[in-house]
């Protein structure tokens, strides 16, 4: 269980002091696409957590004894979750209760294919209740992204304006997952669903220069610079976008 579990407490233990400790935990990174919809998240879970405070339903809570909730993170949080967290601790003060945040080495590492299955479960919720097919397709080069997400239903084509927050940062993950020293990571992604086969086929352009609108050489730059890989395999035209930088 985590943040993206609202309804739920994660756990509840003593410190070593006997404090009680009510944990939540975020395994997923703060970046600038994640930040809103995690902090939303938070807010969700904080309340679930705030309103078994108040209705007294801790049974592991002896009266009004001095209490913590307490968020792990991977990281330190930015300052829209510090807010959430800030605003959270006024409501539980005259409870006793306070709430801090603590990075924690042993929050458990996401892997590749439970963020496929997060975009994937996205994508089907945002779609028309009657599609057939969807395809989203996203390009992540430096500072540079393009998300394009299409349905096909009875009617026809479905534009859908993009991707939800919460798919955009899983995307986001995603792309931080799966570099590796040797080939970098990739710089487009393409998911396409066919409902009536139960598919859903995940696809990933690594040495491609993607199509469309050019890309402006900084871009490409900072894409280095993010997620460096070895030079025998830099394809010529992303060597040359970079050098055109100066």
């Amino acid at each position: 269980m985590a943040v993206r579990d609202a309804q739920t407490i994660d756990s509840i233990a003593r410190a070593s002091d006997g404090l009680l400790t009510l944990l939540l935990t975020e395994d997923r990174p703060y970046t600038p696409d994640s930040t809103t919809a995690l902090a939303e998240e938070l807010r969700s879970k904080l309340n679930a957590y705030i309103y078994a405070l108040k209705t007294r339903q801790i049974a592991e809570r002896e009266g009004d004894e001095p209490a913590v909730v307490l968020l792990y993170t991977v990281a330190e949080p930015p300052k829209s979750i510090l807010d959430v967290l800030t605003a959270a601790g006024h409501v539980l003060a005259p409870d006793g209760v306070t709430v801090a945040w603590q990075v924690a080495d042993s929050v458990p590492a996401r892997d590749q294919t439970t963020v496929v299955r997060e975009i994937a479960g996205g994508l089907v919720d945002a779609a028309p209740e009657e599609w057939t097919h969807l395809r989203y397709a996203a390009t992540l080069i430096g500072d540079r992204r393009r998300d394009l997400f299409t349905a096909t239903t009875p009617d026809g084509s479905v534009d859908l304006q993009g991707a939800p927050e919460d798919v955009r940062a899983a995307v986001e993950e995603l792309k931080q997952l799966m570099w590796t020293p040797e080939r970098g990571t990739w710089l487009e992604l393409e998911f396409t669903a066919d409902r009536a086969a139960g598919q859903l086929l995940p696809g990933f352009n690594y040495n491609l220069e993607p199509a469309g609108e050019p890309i402006a050489a900084e871009d490409y730059v900072e894409e280095l610079r993010r997620f460096p890989r070895a030079s025998a395999p830099l394809p010529e035209w992303l060597a040359q976008r970079a050098a055109d930088a100066g």
